[in-house]
């Protein structure tokens, strides 16, 4: 596809990949609040043979070149297991990234556009990396400080950029940050051991060994647990171990929360050291050297941010303050070990999930980013 001295063209071989991997930093990489993707695990993640995505959607990759120079990227792919669920019509874009041209952004969302629609789909949605559990959406509130771990970042052009081609918000998700220690803790132990003790249920703190022989358990309560909510859709086995196997140097027993039922797992809730501020410095390279520090900064070095990254809370048992219970463990838990601790960090939460949104509010929460999805009839 060429027009206007741009050219699109879809991703074929090892060269083209490279390209693609690399862009964001032509695009992003003097912003001192990107940080760079893990370069090895992102090629991995795009894999077709290896990408646990791969097991329930398919994908293209596309360049955008201007006078041959690399000028922007994105995805097209259809998700099977959506499909199964909600609706055959749409297809997604994801892994965008682009100059300030709209022309080069319409280019690449009119290929992604045309992909989709030889799939069968008639409707365009994303920012999507690759389904609803990984980095999605679009920044649009909250440039002005680095993600978390495991959060999107672009500059503020891009929503023009998408809305210019006729994109409108499908929902937003915000990242929800606290930075001060509950006044009354003492009351709020009380409340805690008041929610278990009515229910007859126990609370414990699992270490990363013990929490990994849980892991079919807590991924059988992860998608009974969020089965109701926007875009949900069920990860596969290879997806949640692929997300342990990326979580397991970080678990700490100080920062996971189990309840229990007995020996039966009723809801959990997963925090982790927050480490993209000594991701960023590694620029993309992960060496031996750099993974040592990586383990040594998320198990020994005082933590200065967490972030909230799963929580589930069996069907059965919602309703029942169990949210709210996970929330003070963690909450007390953390202010007893991590003094030095800045802020906690709640995410991804959707807009609709208002009951939640409302409990870490009670707590000092604030919101202080935004990720839009959008979508557009193609």
């Amino acid at each position: 596809m060429k027009n206007n001295g741009i050219t699109v063209v879809p991703v074929l071989d090892e060269a083209g990949m490279r390209e693609f991997l690399k862009l964001p930093w032509k695009i992003q990489g003097d912003d001192p609040c990107w940080v760079a993707p893990i370069l090895s695990e992102q090629k991995h993640f795009l894999d077709r043979k290896k990408g646990p995505f791969f097991e329930i959607g398919e994908a293209e990759y596309f360049l955008a070149y201007v006078d041959g120079e690399p000028a922007g990227r994105i995805s097209a792919h259809v998700n099977h297991a959506y499909e199964a669920r909600h609706d055959r019509e749409t297809g997604f874009f994801g892994f965008f990234e682009c100059v300030r041209n709209p022309d080069v952004a319409s280019a690449l969302f009119e290929a992604a556009a045309e992909w989709v629609r030889k799939k069968g789909k008639n409707r365009l949605q994303g920012p999507m990396n690759f389904s609803i559990y990984d980095e999605i959406g679009l920044l649009v509130e909250g440039y002005d400080s680095i993600p978390a771990f495991l959060q999107t970042h672009n500059p503020p052009y891009y929503a023009e950029l998408v809305e210019g081609w006729g994109f409108r918000k499908a929902i937003d998700w915000f990242a929800m940050r606290i930075t001060e220690r509950h006044p009354d803790e003492e009351g709020l132990a009380r409340h805690l051991e008041d929610i278990l003790r009515r229910q007859k249920l126990t609370l414990t703190a699992p270490d990363p060994e013990t929490m990994l022989e849980r892991t079919e358990e807590v991924f059988q309560l992860f998608n009974e647990a969020w089965e109701a909510n926007w875009g949900h859709v069920p990860l596969t086995r290879k997806q949640f171990t692929d997300v342990f196997k990326l979580l397991k140097p970080l678990l700490r027993a100080d920062l996971i929360t189990m309840i229990l039922d007995g020996d039966s797992v009723a809801a959990f809730i997963i925090n982790i050291p927050d480490l993209n501020p000594a991701i960023r410095k590694l620029n993309g390279k992960l060496t031996l050297w750099g993974k040592l520090k990586l383990y040594y900064e998320a198990r020994y070095r005082p933590v200065r941010r967490i972030r909230t990254l799963l929580l589930g809370v069996k069907r059965i048992y919602q309703r029942r303050q169990l949210h709210l219970a996970l929330i003070m463990s963690s909450f007390l838990s953390i202010s007893r070990h991590h003094e030095q601790l800045e802020f906690v960090d709640c995410s991804l939460i959707p807009e609709t999930l208002h009951h939640y949104i409302r409990a870490i509010e009670s707590f000092g929460a604030r919101r202080y980013k935004t990720w839009r999805i959008y979508e557009r009839e193609v």
